[in-house]
């Protein structure tokens, strides 16, 4: 009898050790500068080229973090980044929208990206990228 219950304890025990994580998400962090200098404030998007959510953060200062517990599982993702101009005048928005600012980001680096990152398990995920206005994607 004692040997079962110590038996199904230490089933539990064991059960109790794997990994909180099924995704093993991963932290991916990096710096973005736009023309050399560091981007203000914009965004950041991961898409998966497989199945799975897109995930992103907010980009301040030049600098972007995603925590492990939010991260990334391992896989291959498409990236996109975008910022409004806070230079520009405002353009009306169709539909029921107001006005937006325009985007400051070409669209190579956004709508149609091609850009990649590879996201690695265990391992430093980081993130760098120099966005040119006039020019092509450049990492």
């Amino acid at each position: 009898m004692i040997s079962r219950l110590v038996c199904f304890l230490g089933m539990i025990l064991l059960m109790g050790c794997g990994n909180s994580d099924p995704l093993n998400r991963q932290a991916v962090s990096g710096k973005i500068t736009l023309d050399g200098q560091p981007l203000n404030n914009g965004t950041i998007e991961f898409t998966p080229v497989e199945n799975g959510n897109p995930s992103g953060a907010s980009i301040q200062n030049g600098e972007f973090s995603i925590p492990s517990e939010k991260g990334l599982p391992p896989g291959d993702y498409i990236v996109r980044i975008s910022a409004s101009d806070p230079n520009e005048k405002p353009v009306e928005a169709p539909g029921e929208s107001h006005e937006i600012a325009p985007e400051l980001i070409p669209e190579e680096y956004n709508v149609k990206s091609a850009l990649r990152f590879h996201v690695d398990a265990n391992m430093e995920n980081v993130f760098d990228l120099n966005v040119e206005k006039a020019g092509s994607p450049a990492s």
